[in-house]
């Protein structure tokens, strides 16, 4: 008689104990491996021009894995080094764009400040935007019926100053702020990589081990705390691991594109793998994987 299948969904040991057989044997391959991995992903755009591909890829295989960065703080720095490189250039060029340039660079300098320093809710922005909208219009209808000088002098004041980019004084900023960027892709190199499977979390630190994480009984939940670095990151922002009573259990801060990866995780985080024995009695090697969708996450 032909023995029904059996299901087990207990499947963290074998896939823990396969693991380490490849750390033991192979780990400077392993190693090597993820070293151009990670540089392929800085050379493509932080893996921007490889996500957008790969969507167009619609009959391909798709792997039951997918990997994710997150990055220090200062990876945001990009937009000033960026804007500093480039103005240092144009100027040394065109000499009459020197306040236009000097006014751009004041103006991402600010914004860079206040990504690194606050976190600014879509709520927080739309309530300041309101606040000023409404200081505006105050100020307009003093000006225009009152004859009050209210913003119009401030806003004069401040165009008098005449902000000039220096050359030379924004390209050393940028060279300096260069290094702490550069360190911030070598942290994402060493802590920075997660990769979510149906069943486990699997984060690297290297010099250190790894993590696994087993995902039975845990929602996840996005949050985009701040929108300066969301726009700063191209849709980045935090993902939280939720257990049964509501807890925090784990967080990933600072997910680079997380909004245009959302759609491939969430697929991944709706499946879960389970080890099906087909095979006779007294012969345990036979084992073959299947992969079940469940309730969504």
């Amino acid at each position: 008689m032909t023995q029904s299948p059996q299901i087990t969904t207990t499947v963290a040991t074998p896939a823990v104990a396969h693991a380490e057989t490849v750390d033991t044997h192979g780990g400077f391959r392993a190693s090597v491996k993820r070293l151009f991995a990670f540089l392929a992903w800085v050379l493509t755009g932080f893996g921007l021009i490889g996500l957008f591909v790969g969507r167009r890829r619609r009959g391909a295989h798709r792997a039951e894995e997918i990997v994710v960065y997150t990055v220090h703080p200062s990876f945001y720095l990009w937009l000033i080094i960026l804007v500093g490189f480039v103005a240092a250039a144009c100027v040394t060029r065109w000499q009459g764009t020197a306040t236009m340039w000097g006014w751009a660079y004041v103006f991402v300098l600010i914004y860079t400040i206040v990504t690194l320093l606050f976190d600014v809710s879509t709520l927080k922005a739309l309530l300041w935007g309101g606040i000023f909208l409404l200081l505006w219009l105050a100020s307009t209808y003093l000006e225009d019926l009152k004859h009050l000088t209210v913003l119009s002098g401030v806003w004069r004041y401040l165009g008098g100053l005449h902000p000039t980019l220096d050359a030379g004084t924004a390209s050393v900023i940028s060279w300096l702020l260069l290094i702490p960027w550069v360190g911030s892709l070598f942290h994402t190199f060493c802590r920075g990589r997660k990769a979510f499977s149906p069943n486990s979390i699997e984060e690297r630190f290297v010099g250190e081990g790894r993590e696994i994480t087993d995902r039975s009984g845990l929602k996840f939940r996005t949050r985009y705390r701040d929108l300066f670095e969301t726009i700063l990151g191209l849709g980045a922002g935090d993902l939280e691991a939720v257990d049964g009573n509501h807890h925090v259990v784990k967080r990933w801060d600072n997910i680079l594109f997380l909004a245009f990866r959302w759609r491939r995780l969430d697929e991944i985080l709706h499946q879960r793998s389970a080890v099906v024995d087909n095979a006779p009695a007294g012969d345990s090697d036979r084992v073959t994987h299947a992969t079940a969708q469940t309730a969504p996450a």
